[in-house]
């Protein structure tokens, strides 16, 4: 995905009610440039520093190999990804990934280095469909409890601890929606969401109304639009790439849409 300009960036999105938001720097999640950004990681976020972000989202386990680079160019990171494992104990479901990271890392590794670089979120960002699929809703009650007990960790230390929904979460087939019961489940204090407008919307969901909803439980907000008539479908692994839209230039960025994001201005 081609790195945009912030200037287009902001002038797409200067008019949603969300815009109280942008009164802080946007942040960009570095998954965005995960394609690019490990064939010339100081080169990419130099990039990223001169069209004029001030902040980035790298996961905890680049963090060694970014974060001095992400000083050298003055680019905070203020959230953090944490990787789910490391809130669950269930590497088996992620392949490979435990070889990414240093030997014997830990949350409380995570939260450390996570400080040290002056994180103020951590946010586990995804569900694998080995793990959540075992169990079905008795997975999600042992994961709510996991998460409850991490986030009183981070919270500890002053950092809050947040997750990141996509479309699964919201599939009624098991016959409780996932996402309702991490609503009823997470302690309101010690875990807040990361909402995804895209991933609520192809989720099948008014993203007003769960914004309203979930008003003093929304940390950060991850700005995506999406193109017009795509369909709900809880299996993001079957989601169209056209679905995914610069922000402004889809449905939720059109002011015609009854549930788009943007206002009129004057």
């Amino acid at each position: 995905m081609p790195i945009l300009s912030r200037r287009h960036f902001l002038a797409a999105s200067a008019a949603a009610p969300l815009a109280a938001a942008f009164a802080k720097p946007i942040n960009l999640q570095l998954y965005t440039l995960r394609n690019i950004l490990p064939k010339d990681p100081r080169g990419v976020l130099a990039e990223v520093a001169r069209i004029g972000y001030q902040s980035v989202e790298p996961g905890c386990g680049s963090l060694t190999q970014l974060g001095p680079i992400c000083r050298d160019l003055k680019l905070t990171t203020p959230s953090v990804g944490l990787e789910t494992p490391l809130v669950t104990g269930n590497w088996d479901a992620w392949k490979g990934l435990q070889a990414t990271m240093p030997a014997g890392y830990s949350l409380a590794n995570a939260i450390a280095d996570s400080k040290a670089h002056g994180a103020r979120f951590l946010v586990v960002s995804y569900l694998q469909q080995a793990e959540r699929t075992v169990g079905g809703l008795d997975f999600y009650r042992k994961f709510a409890e996991q998460m409850n007990i991490a986030g009183e960790q981070t919270r500890n230390a002053g950092i809050q601890l947040c997750y990141h929904h996509h479309s699964f979460e919201f599939d009624p087939a098991a016959g409780q929606r996932p996402f309702e019961l991490l609503v009823e489940r997470f302690d309101q204090q010690a875990v807040k969401f990361e909402v995804d407008i895209f991933w609520l919307k192809i989720g099948g969901q008014d993203v007003v109304a769960q914004l309203n909803r979930l008003k003093g439980r929304v940390a950060c907000v991850h700005l995506k639009d999406i193109q017009a008539g795509t369909a709900t479908e809880y299996n993001e692994g079957k989601v169209a790439k056209e679905a995914f839209q610069e922000v402004g230039s889809g449905s939720l960025g059109d002011p015609s849409h009854p549930q788009s994001l943007c206002c009129h201005r004057s």
